[in-house]
Formats: structure tokens, C-alpha cells, sequence
């Protein structure tokens, strides 16, 4: 396996950036100790809720910092790469990044437009669990990605037909699978540690025929 030293050297620099700045933010968003578990009475449906979108925003701007740093080394490294099979790559790590970069804005601009809604308890709670869904189900997908990745690979040397095409394919849809296996893996685990908090405050409002009220037993 060939390749150039400058986009490889610059590959090298781009991803240890990306990933330094995704760990830091990662780390705020895991869960520390157990101060996230407890209920006070000052709790309220709006400040999970502000919880909820303040854990979305962060992570889009992680996803939005890795898809800029795949369009900027997929580029270079297109047009700097001696071998198909790394063209070929850096092609496809380009084309992952603005995908990502424009779910992420996407996201980001929906999650302003949420900060200045009402919402009523049911809604706030309908969408916690929505969130928890999406991401749960795209880490089923997740697998999927790296699973054809590998299988694109393998199935390159076995083929004279393509096979730097399927290659370079192939190892960009693993290497992409996999970090979005682990950003939908700490996006769930980030707001499943609310789920005691939300399961708690949800048992205890009670409603009646002339409004909503909150029981709480001491």
C-alpha cells in the first residue's frame, strides 16, 4: 500500500486537532458522579428540557468540527494523493463531510428555534424520548456503515475490477462509521442520564379536569 507523505503527514495533523477538540466535548457531555440523579424541588420540565437542548446543540458542534476537518483533509488529500485508492478515500471523507456539516447546521438552527418555544410537559417529555430514539436507532445504522466499510475492503482483494475504488471506499465508510458509532453512543448515554429525573417528575405530576399540578411525596 502506497501513498503520498504530505496528505498522510497532513491527514495525521488534521485528525489529532479533531479528535483532541471531540474528546473535550465528549467529556462534558458523559455524566460525572451522580449530582445529575438527584431531584430538588427547583427542577423543573424547563430546565430538562433546556438540558435536552443544550446536549444537542453541543454534540451537532462536534459533529459540525468533524465534518469541516474531513471536507479540508478529503480535499487536500484528493488532489494531493499518487494512489487511486487514497483518492479514492479522501474523495469519500470529503463527501461524509458535508453531509455532516450540513446535518449539523441543519440541527443547530432547529435547536435555536427550540429555545424560544413553550412547551407543555408532554411535548418536553415527547421529545427527551424522541432524542433518545434517534440516536439509539442511528447506532444500529452506525454498524451497518462499518460493517459494508469492512466488507467493501475485503471484497477489493478479491477483485481485479475496481478494487482501488472499493478500497478507498471502503476504509472511508468504516472510519466514518465508527466515529459516528461513538458520537451517537455518548449522545444516547448523555440524555439517558436523565432518564430518573424525567421517570420521577412525570409520575409525579398529576392532572385533573381544571389543570396540572405536581404531587410529591416526602
Amino acid at each position: 500500500m502506497h501513498t503520498s507523505h504530505f496528505p498522510i503527514a497532513l491527514l495525521h495533523k488534521v485528525y489529532r486537532l479533531s479528535f483532541r477538540y471531540i474528546i473535550i466535548v465528549i467529556f462534558f457531555l458523559l455524566p460525572h458522579g451522580s449530582h445529575a440523579q438527584v431531584i430538588s424541588f427547583g427542577d423543573t420540565i424547563t430546565r430538562y428540557n433546556k438540558a435536552r437542548i443544550k446536549i444537542n446543540k453541543t454534540g451537532m458542534r462536534v459533529l459540525g468540527a468533524w465534518g469541516i476537518a474531513n471536507i479540508a483533509e478529503g480535499t487536500v488529500g484528493y488532489f494531493t494523493a499518487k494512489q487511486d485508492e487514497w483518492k479514492y478515500f479522501h474523495g469519500m471523507n470529503a463527501l461524509w463531510g458535508i453531509v455532516n456539516t450540513g446535518i449539523a447546521a441543519a440541527s443547530l438552527s432547529a435547536t435555536r428555534k427550540e429555545t424560544k418555544q413553550i412547551l407543555t410537559f408532554q411535548e418536553a417529555y415527547a421529545r427527551y424520548h424522541a432524542n433518545k430514539k434517534i440516536y439509539l436507532i442511528n447506532c444500529g445504522l452506525d454498524i451497518l456503515y462499518v460493517g459494508a466499510g469492512v466488507g467493501l475492503v475485503k471484497y477489493s482483494e478479491s477483485t481485479k475490477n475496481n478494487s482501488a475504488l472499493f478500497s478507498g471506499f471502503g476504509r472511508s465508510v468504516a472510519l466514518q462509521g465508527a466515529f459516528l458509532l461513538l458520537f451517537d453512543n455518548v449522545m444516547y448515554t448523555s440524555h439517558a442520564r436523565y432518564n430518573p429525573l424525567w421517570f420521577r417528575i412525570m409520575n409525579e405530576i398529576h392532572v385533573s379536569g381544571t389543570g396540572a399540578g405536581i404531587i410529591h411525596t416526602f
